[in-house]
């Protein structure tokens, strides 16, 4: 592993910060994006399953600090959903538009389901409004992944570039 444990720590808990401080009182269309969700998820889909995992893990521990839901679960539900959509996108052609979007509607959809299970196995209650909104949640993030996903894109090659080879 890379040491981009040291950038994904100050990187999450600024947007675990926005997400719980700012985002909910700006909704989008009625909906609240998961932005470590989707920056986690841009950052494994261009540096690989091993990197994407980690972002999820500090990304959905520092959000679970923030929240009254048990710890670990946003955390382990991120972890899931990036896991399961990397492994997938391995398989598909190398595209810069559509692999995307369709990888953060299915890790969207994963995600929000491992979570709703994980809270009601551990004696949350859940309500059918949370399921509701798992797809025009994800539809959601299919939109929001392309401009974050690109600027992760632009920010990687402006500060790793690759080497010539002849």
């Amino acid at each position: 592993m890379s040491s981009t444990i040291y950038l994904a720590i100050p990187v999450m808990l600024l947007l675990a910060v926005v997400q719980t401080a700012v985002i909910p009182r700006f909704p989008i269309l009625g909906l609240i994006p998961q932005l470590p969700f989707l920056v986690a998820l841009g950052w494994g889909l261009l540096r690989g399953m091993n990197e994407g995992i980690v972002w999820a893990f500090i990304g959905g521990l520092l959000l679970d600090l923030f929240s009254v839901a048990p710890m670990g679960a946003t955390s382990f539900s991120y972890m899931l959903a990036i896991l399961a959509v990397i492994w997938v996108e391995t398989a598909l052609p190398a595209d810069r538009f559509f692999v995307p979007v369709i990888m953060a509607i299915a890790g969207t959809v994963i995600y929000l389901l491992v979570y709703l299970i994980l809270l009601r196995l551990l004696g949350y209650l859940t309500t059918f409004q949370g399921a509701a909104a798992l797809l025009p949640t994800a539809i959601l993030h299919g939109a929001l992944i392309l401009p974050i996903y690109w600027l992760m894109f632009y920010l990687d090659r402006v500060f790793r570039p690759r080497p010539v080879e002849l």
